[in-house]
């Protein structure tokens, strides 16, 4: 044997047994990313195993949780997030079998581990902002807002997925030189900050719009306690129990903020151990708090609907209702062999008296000369708008262009603008 060959194979062995650097070292940005973890740190290892099996748990709760509670398995936020807690669970299997080298790294079948990983970040990141923003429409009516940050989900993962993925999977390849897949591993260590960065701003924004919804609508809490009464036997929501949900949900984007710094901390650290094992204990935390909160929104909205109306149909009788309890005033009424009488009451009403209108007998209050009484007053008059396709009449203009803005909509056949006129928006 040479002393070429001997060289060689003293090189080999010595990078196959080199340890892995310790965490938050400047050579530790890679630790990990190539196959599985190959130091001989046991508290390292136990922290791995914890975080990993605590992310499981989560998830696996989660998905109890939405089958149980949900009635109907269909709309888009059961969808997001059930996918999005599902993720985890092949997220989690996929760091297991990498770092605890449970498949063989070095071959073919190391890359099971990075394909489950894979599919699971893609779960959990997009479908985590994807809950967020299926149920923004609860606090905003902006079109504008809703259709900006939708398509600032659709494009980031293009954006950032796909290159991260590539990346992944040439960092773990085996049929590279040392060379290129050490600048792998470089470009991986700085697209996986980018990313972290991109997603954190994403998610950022959809919190800050949460939290400045909620304080406007904290804002008008008086005005808004008129239209939620109390609770009855009914079980009406309190107003007490609906501020008590929106602090609530001002709680949890703080808290989701601060849990996305933490994150993106330890990666700017290079801490790529803990924050690949930490991310999906992160997630499920925030999917279960979402969850939690999110879900009280629609018994909000429904139960001031519900009370609105009813409060608006109660206002329409009163004002529609004679006055009562009026001493003093006489009703002259049509008896029913057609003579006009006069009767006093109690509970009188104000007087009328008979008067032409159209050709027919009609009666008029005690203060208006039927004589002076020109045209039909039965009715209000027809106006006349100019719409998108020509002059018509219309009982409100405001409705006629709110029609023909959503045909114009229909016809451009834009599944976002299906998605917003379901939930009535714009």
């Amino acid at each position: 044997m040479t002393s070429a060959t001997l060289n060689a194979s003293t090189t080999a062995n010595a990078a196959t047994s080199q340890p892995t650097p310790a965490q938050g070292a400047q050579g530790s940005a890679g630790a990990g990313i190539t196959g599985g973890y190959t130091g001989n740190s046991l508290s390292l290892q136990v922290i791995i195993g914890i975080l990993l099996g605590l992310s499981l748990y989560n998830a696996i709760e989660l998905i109890v949780l939405i089958f149980v509670t949900f009635q109907k398995y269909r709309g888009l936020y059961f969808w997001s997030l059930f996918f999005a807690g599902f993720g985890i669970i092949p997220y989690s299997v996929g760091f297991v079998i990498k770092f605890f080298r449970l498949l063989n790294p070095n071959e073919n079948e190391g890359f099971v581990a990075v394909v489950l990983l894979t599919i699971g970040w893609y779960l959990i990141v997009t479908g985590q902002s994807v809950v967020l923003w299926s149920r923004l429409h609860l606090l905003t009516n902006s079109r504008r807002v809703l259709r900006y940050t939708l398509w600032m989900i659709i494009i980031n993962v293009p954006l950032l997925h796909f290159p991260t993925t590539i990346l992944t999977f040439a960092s773990n390849s085996n049929n590279l030189s040392d060379s290129a897949l050490t600048r792998f591993v470089n470009g991986y260590g700085i697209m996986e900050k980018i990313q972290m960065t991109g997603f954190f701003i994403q998610e950022l924004i959809l919190s800050v719009i949460y939290i400045k919804e909620t304080l406007r609508l904290l804002k008008l809490s008086d005005a808004l306690q008129e239209d939620i009464p109390s609770v009855t036997e009914e079980g009406i929501l309190r107003h007490g129990n609906m501020r008590k949900t929106m602090y609530q949900l001002l709680a949890i984007n703080a808290i989701i903020i601060a849990m996305d710094i933490a994150l993106l901390s330890t990666e700017f650290a290079n801490l790529y151990l803990i924050e690949t094992t930490l991310k999906g204990v992160v997630y499920s935390i925030k999917l279960k708090l979402e969850f939690a909160v999110l879900s009280k929104l629609v018994q909000i909205v429904r139960t001031k609907n519900t009370n609105s109306s009813g409060l608006n149909h109660s206002s329409l009788e009163r004002r529609l209702s004679p006055a009562t309890n009026s001493p003093g005033l006489e009703l002259e009424a049509k008896n029913t062999n057609g003579t006009v009488g006069t009767s006093s009451a109690v509970n009188a009403r104000p007087s009328f008296s008979s008067g032409p209108s159209n050709g027919q007998t009609q009666l008029w209050p005690s203060f208006v000369d039927p004589s002076l009484v020109k045209g039909d007053v039965t009715h209000a008059p027809l106006s006349t708008i100019v719409s998108g396709k020509g002059v018509g009449q219309d009982e409100d203009g405001h409705l006629g262009m709110e029609r023909e803005k959503r045909k114009r909509r229909q016809t451009r056949q834009s599944w976002i603008d299906e998605e917003l006129d379901k939930h009535n928006i714009g």
